[in-house]
This record gives structure tokens, C-alpha cells and sequence, in this order.
């Protein structure tokens, strides 16, 4: 029987555990195969409901409606999205995971600046590093109909003040920063909390930009 080296075994668990817990903490694009993915987002000016089903461990497909409106409320935008999204990266380290992903696919528009239901494209790409108490990420999704083009770019940061394992409830604090080109020229903070444990997760925050301040930012995660 050969014998495995306790370094290349320690290495081994540290990134299977990683793995795990970054369809916690990462979510968005990490469902594993057989798996689905529920996620709800909600502020005053914007909110998104999403399905995902894990087909292989690169590929996933995705059906959602989201809906954003601009800070001065005279204009609202309505998205029923259809989307594949690829892990293009992974990379496991001593003690982190890094992963990169591209995702699009058709979508309908309507809302008050359609005359009816337009169709169009979507997409964008999501790359994130995560350790077990250090997690970041950057994204972007570009929505397009009717010769209209909404941007939305997002980076997170976040820390957790302990290592949780596979099992435990993880707490992660951190801050959000979101611009809605095309949209709004203003950019949304948002400190938040995280808590999540191995098929959930709750995000809760108060978000902010130079025309809003104060307002409840919620998103929730379940995976079935």
C-alpha cells in the first residue's frame, strides 16, 4: 500500500474543504453537478429572484427576472434572463481558491422605457479568491435590448474574524461597491454581513449613494 506524504494530504483536505465552502461563500456560479441553486436580492431599487442548476462541475444554467430602477425613479427595467454560465479558471493554492467565469444568453426586456417586450442578450464574467477568512470578487453583467445597454459592476470584499469549518455557521463581514451604468451615474456602497453554513447563506446591509442613504439590502441562498 502506498503511503501518502501528511503535506500533500494536508493540501488535499485544505482544497477539498475550500471547495466546499466557497459554493457558501462564493455561490453565483459554484453549483456542483445535480445541484440547485435558489437566490433572492432585494433593495428598494433593485431586486433579482434566480434558479441554477448544476449540469457538470464547469457548466451551470440559470433562469432569473431581476428589476432596477434609477435613483430618481423615473426610469424601471424588467429582466427575464436565460444564461449558461463556465468555469473558465481554478486554481487551487496553499490556502485559497481562485475561480473565473463567463456566463450569457438571450433575455427579455420591458419596462418604462419599452414600448412592449423586446428581446436581447446578457452577460458578463465573475472571477473571485477566496481562503477561508479572506474572500473577494469582481464582476460585471452587461444587459442589452432595444439599443439600450445597462452595465452593472460589482466588487466585494470580505473578512471572517474566524476559520469555520465544512459544518459551522460562518460569519463574514464586509462592504460592497456597485455602479449601474447606464442607469445611474452614482456608485452604491454597502457594508454588510454574511452568514452562511454549508446549502445557505443570509447577506444583510444598508446601501448608499450620493442620492439614497440608508437603504436595506438583503440577499438569501439556498441550494438544494
Amino acid at each position: 500500500m502506498q503511503l501518502i506524504h501528511r503535506p500533500v494530504l494536508a493540501r488535499a483536505v485544505s482544497a477539498l474543504v475550500l471547495a466546499m465552502l466557497s459554493a457558501g461563500a462564493s455561490a453565483g456560479f459554484f453549483i456542483p453537478r445535480d445541484i440547485t441553486m435558489f437566490m433572492f436580492t432585494a433593495s428598494p431599487d433593485s431586486q433579482m429572484a434566480e434558479v441554477t442548476h448544476g449540469v457538470r462541475a464547469d457548466l451551470s444554467i440559470a433562469g432569473g427576472q431581476s428589476r432596477y430602477l434609477s435613483d430618481d425613479e423615473g426610469i424601471e427595467r424588467r429582466f427575464t434572463t436565460l444564461q449558461a454560465n463556465w468555469l473558465v479558471h481554478r486554481r487551487y493554492g496553499a490556502d485559497g481558491i481562485t475561480n473565473a467565469y463567463l456566463y450569457g444568453g438571450p433575455l427579455l426586456a420591458r419596462g418604462s422605457e419599452f414600448d412592449g417586450t423586446h428581446s436581447g442578450l446578457h452577460g458578463g464574467f465573475w472571477a473571485d479568491h477566496e481562503t477561508r477568512r479572506i474572500y473577494g470578487r469582481l464582476s460585471t453583467h452587461a444587459y442589452h435590448a432595444a439599443g439600450r445597454t445597462q452595465l452593472v459592476t460589482t466588487a466585494q470584499a470580505l473578512w471572517a474574524p474566524y476559520a469555520a469549518d465544512y459544518e459551522d455557521i460562518a460569519t463574514w463581514f464586509g462592504l460592497q461597491a456597485e455602479r449601474r451604468s447606464g442607469l445611474s451615474d452614482a456608485t452604491q456602497i454597502t457594508p454588510l454581513l454574511r452568514i452562511f453554513q454549508r446549502r445557505w447563506w443570509v447577506d444583510v446591509g444598508v446601501s448608499m449613494n450620493r442620492e439614497h442613504r440608508g437603504d436595506a439590502f438583503v440577499n438569501v441562498m439556498l441550494l438544494f
